[in-house]
């Protein structure tokens, strides 16, 4: 390029630099970057200063290494604002939104949909969520920064598929990283675990990463009876792909291999017991209707779980209680931002853990008397929006039935595009279910 061509277009592009960089600026509202729209100027304009290394008199290899290293510390750092700032990718790692997401996708979270959350724990190892492959955490707590949200183009809506920190992530087991904290210690009690096993704790932003469908919003009140959705005392239509169990007798025979293969029915999740010719699988309502036309199979019936005599412990609010079940399920209400929750020690439960590790609070029960920072109340004015989600399959998934609200500070984006998609269980080409790749997530 021509000295004259490069005047010529060093004006544009500065211009069109300086405009994109102050824009971002603004939006994260850190000021003080600002200083390097100087920087900007004298690479552009004023051209002052050699930003070059041959005034130091380095040897030319070494200059080489270094300037390869601005290169890789530059590009570091545009993918990491990338990944923060506007979307990442995630991989489903299980069946729990089937037939919405399934096992083996790929998707794009956009970041920008609900608002950039900014870092809480800033000292990290880039691309590592919360562990390094040994097992060892990835990430420092000595700087530890308070919760913060950009602006977005939107906010959550009913019918989302939203990816958020896992809230009750905040402590595992270590020699169970897959498993519940709060379900191994209802189990077995919390003396045992602590003394048996090596626990860890992480901050809200270093929890596991979760995807389900937003159903309810702040200030909603949700109902599940008999395995349907009611928002606000209004039904839910399910949306497309929601799974439900299902009983399905055959007239003495196992349906067979090729029929299952044509509806994608892994055969590994069919469960057949041949006294009864009944086969126990998960349907949508179109694979439903489509075996009811069957001339093999004699009925279908949808599973619901009754209401049980005794605590289900899985259940929230894991409370005597509440004798609530994954189909039979509050009514409870979703608490919002400003709401003032009139407390006793029956509704407790329901928010014990929203003021104590969501709000982070001291919360004791004495007697009949709620100390909040030892101070008795029966009121608490809530700090944040939360909201309730579900899996689309429906009985195969730990969702807000099981350990209740999302809070606002642990949701990450919305899903929006699944980029690929790849059989969990085959490798190659064998594996890639084409007809799902640049789908919309819906």
């Amino acid at each position: 390029m021509t000295p004259m061509r490069r005047t010529r277009w060093r004006y544009p592009v500065f211009a069109v630099l300086l405009l994109a960089w102050t824009l971002i600026v603004i939006w994260i509202r850190c000021w003080y970057l600002l200083l390097f729209n100087l920087v900007l100027l004298d690479l552009f304009i004023t051209r002052k200063i050699d930003w070059t290394l041959r005034k130091y008199g380095l040897p030319r290899k070494l200059q080489a290494a270094i300037e390869w290293m601005a290169v890789l510390v530059l590009a570091l750092g545009i993918s990491l604002a990338v990944k923060i700032l506007f979307v990442e990718a995630y991989k489903i790692p299980t069946p729990s939104m089937e037939e919405s997401l399934l096992a083996g996708d790929f998707i794009f979270v956009s970041k920008l949909a609900y608002g950039p959350r900014l870092p809480n724990t800033p000292l990290a190892i880039p691309f590592f969520h919360n562990k390094l492959p040994g097992g060892k955490k990835s990430y420092s707590e000595r700087i530890q920064l308070p919760y913060r949200r950009l602006r977005g183009f939107s906010r959550v809506r009913r019918d989302d598929v939203i990816v958020f920190n896992f809230p009750e992530g905040d402590t595992m087991v270590v020699q169970y990283p897959g498993q519940n904290y709060y379900s191994l210690v209802r189990q077995y009690g919390r003396d045992y675990i602590r003394s048996r096993f090596e626990i860890i704790t992480h901050p809200a932003d270093k929890r596991e990463n979760y995807i389900k469908r937003c159903v309810a919003l702040p200030g909603d009140t949700v109902l599940i009876k008999e395995g349907s959705l009611y928002v606000n005392g209004k039904t839910r239509p399910n949306p497309p792909g929601k799974k439900f169990r299902h009983y399905v007798t055959t007239r003495g025979e196992r349906l067979p291999d090729k029929l299952l293969d044509s509806l994608r029915i892994k055969q590994t999740t069919v469960t057949y017991n041949p006294v009864n010719s009944l086969h126990v699988m998960y349907l949508t309502e179109e694979k439903r209707e489509f075996l009811r036309s069957r001339e093999e199979v004699r009925s279908i019936k949808q599973y619901v779980e009754p209401m049980l005599s005794f605590q289900n412990q899985e259940i929230f609010p894991h409370s005597d209680l509440y004798r609530w079940t994954a189909d039979h399920f509050g009514p409870l209400r979703i608490p919002a931002r400003g709401d003032t929750l009139r407390l006793t020690p029956e509704n407790l439960p329901l928010y014990q853990r929203i003021i104590e590790v969501y709000e982070h609070n001291e919360l004791r029960l004495e007697g009949d008397r709620i100390l909040i920072n030892d101070e008795a109340s029966r009121e608490y004015r809530v700090k944040m929006d939360y909201y309730f989600v579900l899996g689309d399959n429906h009985h195969n998934s730990a969702d807000s039935r099981n350990w209740g609200f999302v809070p606002e500070d642990h949701l990450l984006g919305k899903a929006v595009l699944i980029w690929l998609s790849l059989e969990p269980d085959q490798r190659g080409l064998e594996g890639l279910r084409k007809e799902r790749i640049f789908s919309p997530v819906k």
